[in-house]
């Protein structure tokens, strides 16, 4: 197999919002190689509905928004990074905005939509709920144009490049050219995604697998807040395991939920259907553990159909296709995994433990999270941490060494036990790491982890193998988190430790350490 190896100012690993934004920066200050495992636009942030919570009408205030960050994040949040995202955030809105960004409007005027857990409407949207495509779309045509920017597709980055305390570059593998690519850099920013995708029921695509993950923690990143996974309450719910995202923002519109009696069960919920996803998604789940159906409905019949059409087409026309009459019908829901707080741990500056490596966007624990994120707060993080992080890093003096990996390989016997290892992972997320957890289900879920790791045959150097490594390696790290905090805060529920602890703490894995650490 050939291997080639190139030299870079900046390495940035991943397409999504984060991505695109942290090499559009980094372009000015140097050269910038963008590496990302798929297509540019298959990545969360493309799939993402809702929209962007920024703080730009005059009623409107940064303590607002701050406020209802905080409340969602159950006294887990990182203060001071709030007070960055919603100050920052609001700046970095209107930056887009004003390179052409185009978010939809009434009479000449901004549509601010209500969502989940805010007191204002401050939520932006493009095209309806489509505000993750058509931002990514519109940073995808800014970086194209960049010539700063040489962009690779279609490369699995299998390992970082560490020298001493410093980050030094990545190692990526080729599908197409079946080449690696060795990428010497000074500066490599984790922009990589979350891990909901591993869960069986998941709004993400296939490729939100927490690579960026397990890579930082094979060099020694500090993991944090794990165990916090966020399902997001209304994914629509087919029979044959098919689902996609239905936004928040068409409960924004007044939107009800009802259970299979036909019973609207939040409207004595103080913000009723518009209560923070954490505490929607655990309604809906006991909902469906008291009827026989495995899902509730999204009522819209008694709201204007013309009016919800031309603000979410997307979302009513997958409807549609579904055999579902939004008029005469409810619309099956249920909860899916959709956004991971934790991952790499990393400052108000995106840096990680590890010099010259940064992080943001979903791979990242940035603290702005908390416990709970708060709706429509992911695009906007993914805007402000990019941003800083290159801020940071532009005055980064580290430099590169020379840098060797061996030979790499592609066994096509692999490729069926990495598929199995993969549902049974799944499976077992799924059922002992889901939206109610306990110490018998996770102790259970880590010990069959364990055992799959023990039984695992792999090579050194071989993709399938290496894929099926690291996703041991997480899915163990978020079970073993997820037994660790004994308490319920925000999305993570123990029906064993039904109470919050009056002190809040996270959850960090250090692989230096190997072991859990409460900080």
């Amino acid at each position: 197999m050939n291997s080639t190896t190139l030299s870079t100012d900046f390495l940035v690993i991943g397409s999504g919002a984060a991505g695109l934004n942290a090499a559009l920066h980094a372009s000015k200050y140097g050269q910038v190689t963008l590496v990302t495992k798929s297509d540019l636009e298959d990545s969360s942030s493309y799939w993402a509905q809702g929209g962007i919570a920024a703080v730009l009408d005059g009623e409107d205030t940064f303590q607002s928004h701050k406020s209802d960050t905080l409340d969602a994040g159950r006294a887990l949040c990182n203060t001071e990074a709030v007070d960055l995202l919603v100050k920052e955030g609001a700046r970095e809105v209107q930056r887009c905005i004003d390179l052409g960004m185009v978010f939809d409007h009434t009479n000449g005027a901004l549509d601010l939509g209500l969502e989940g857990g805010h007191s204002n409407r401050r939520v932006l949207h493009a095209n309806g709920a489509a505000t993750g495509k058509a931002l990514i779309e519109f940073l995808t045509a800014l970086v194209q144009e960049e010539p700063n920017i040489s962009i690779t597709e279609r490369a699995f980055v299998y390992e970082l490049f560490r020298n001493g305390d410093s980050c030094q570059g990545a190692a990526a593998y080729l599908y197409n050219e079946n080449q690696t690519i060795q990428i010497q850099s000074p500066v490599t920013i984790l922009a990589t995604g979350g891990y909901s995708g591993l869960f069986q029921r998941s709004t993400n695509p296939h490729t939100s697998t927490g690579d960026g993950l397990w890579l930082g923690y094979n060099i020694g990143t500090t993991l944090q807040d794990l165990e916090l996974v966020q399902f997001h309450p209304t994914a629509f719910y087919a029979n044959d395991g098919s689902t996609f995202l239905i936004s928040e923002a068409v409960r924004g519109e007044g939107a009800y939920l009802f259970n299979e009696e036909g019973e609207r069960f939040m409207e004595d919920h103080p913000q009723q259907e518009l209560a923070p996803r954490d505490v929607v998604s655990q309604e809906i789940f006991r909902q469906i553990q008291q009827q026989q159906s495995n899902c509730v409905y999204l009522d819209v019949r008694h709201l204007e159909a013309d009016k919800l059409w031309a603000h979410f087409p997307n979302i009513f026309t997958k409807i549609e296709e579904h055999g579902i009459d939004i008029e005469k019908e409810g619309i099956p829901v249920a909860p899916a995994a959709h956004y991971c707080i934790g991952g790499v741990a990393t400052n108000l500056d995106a840096q990680t433990s590890i010099n010259g490596l940064y992080a943001c966007g979903e791979v990242a624990a940035t603290g702005v999270h908390g416990a709970n994120r708060l709706a429509s707060n992911s695009l906007l993080e993914c805007l402000v941490f990019s941003k800083r992080a290159v801020d940071h890093a532009r005055y980064y003096s580290g430099s590169t060494g020379t840098i060797s990996v061996g030979g790499f390989d592609i066994d096509e016997g692999a490729s069926k036990q990495f598929t199995d290892l993969q549902q049974k992972v799944s499976g077992l997320l799924s059922q002992h790491v889901g939206i109610q957890r306990n110490q018998e289900g996770l102790t259970y879920a880590v010990g069959q982890l364990q055992n799959l790791s023990n039984l695992l045959a792999t090579q050194a150097e071989e993709y399938f193998s290496i894929r099926s490594r690291g996703l041991l390696q997480l899915a163990e790290l978020i079970a073993r988190a997820a037994l660790e905090r004994t308490e319920s805060r925000g999305v993570h529920t123990r029906t064993d430790f039904p109470e919050s602890k009056s002190d809040s703490r996270h959850i960090t894995f250090n692989r230096s350490f190997q072991h859990i650490e409460s900080i």
